[in-house]
Formats: C-alpha cells, structure tokens, sequence
C-alpha cells in the first residue's frame, strides 16, 4: 500500500511510526492528512513558504473549515525569506489578510538566519518534517510526541521573537 493511501488512515496523535516522504505526492499526502485533525494549532516553519508544498488549493481548503469549527484554532507561520512569497503571492497569504488575529506570519529573528528547518506542528502531536529546502525527502509522525513537543517549544521561543512580515504586510495595501 502506497503512503498517500496509507496516510488517509493516520489518526492524528494516536498513529505510530515514522513514515519517510521522498515525493512531492508523499508530502502533500502527509500534510493533507494532518492538517484537517488539528483542534487548536498548526505551526509551520519555512524557509520561503514554499508553492508546491503550502500554496495549493487543495491545502487551504483543509485548513478553511477548521478556523470556523474549532473557536481559537490559529495558525502560525515562521518565515526566513518572505522575498518568493511577495513577489508571486500566495493563498496562505491572502488567508492572514482575512484572518488576521488567527493567521499570523511573522518573520525569522537574524539570530536563527542558520536555521535550515522546514517543519509542520500540528497541535504538538504531530509532525511533518523536511530535511532541506529544495529536498523530496522527508518523514512525517501522527503520535510525533515528545520530538513535537520540542519543536513546538522551540518554535514558540523563536516566535516571541520574531517580529510580523512587513515584506508580505505591503500586499495587504
């Protein structure tokens, strides 16, 4: 059984395993399955907010219902190069113009320029993670408890320092 059949099934913090992505298809597999299950958050940490994986349709779609649903669910997105995002747009983008207060990009504080992480943290439970910008090859964990819960801890450090994307701010005018 393929991945992107497999992953239709994994239930968000109670599946286990460690399944490696090595295709655009296995990733958005992955993302489309966790995404849907948050309740409360999605923390996403990206280099450039990258089309193939966050700007599709078929994602935002997921994500759509969940701010209606779950009251307080948020989203929140480091970005370390917003320059991709500016200038060709993007939904998730356009979603932060309509929600404001419960979609919030902001960007990476100079101190963690170095960083070269690419992940998605669904409610501190689960976990998609890709090894490098540009790279197919990742792995993703439904019951991704404790590495979720560093990550998130590590993110939300990070985010108390960041300071919102001014770059993808200008879009709004």
């Amino acid at each position: 059984m393929s991945f992107e059949q497999q992953a239709q099934a994994l239930e968000l913090g109670e599946s286990p395993g460690t399944f490696l992505l090595e295709s655009l298809e296995e990733f958005h597999a992955a993302l489309d399955s966790m995404a849907p299950q948050a309740k409360r958050h999605i923390k996403i940490f990206t280099q450039e907010l990258e089309h193939a994986f966050y700007d599709r349709s078929e994602f935002l779609d997921l994500l759509t219902p969940l701010f209606r649903d779950h009251r307080g669910f948020s989203v929140s997105i480091l970005l370390k190069d917003p320059n991709k995002a500016a200038k060709l747009g993007h939904r998730l983008v356009e979603l932060q113009k309509r929600l404001p207060t419960r979609c919030e990009i902001r960007s990476l504080p100079r101190e963690y320029e170095d960083m070269t992480d690419e992940y998605m943290i669904v409610d501190d439970l689960g976990m998609v993670k890709r090894f490098a910008l540009g790279s197919l090859r990742g792995h993703c964990e439904f019951r991704a408890v404790p590495d979720a819960v560093k990550y998130a801890r590590e993110f939300n450090e990070i985010w108390a320092r960041g300071m919102p994307c001014t770059e993808l701010r200008r879009l709004a005018l």
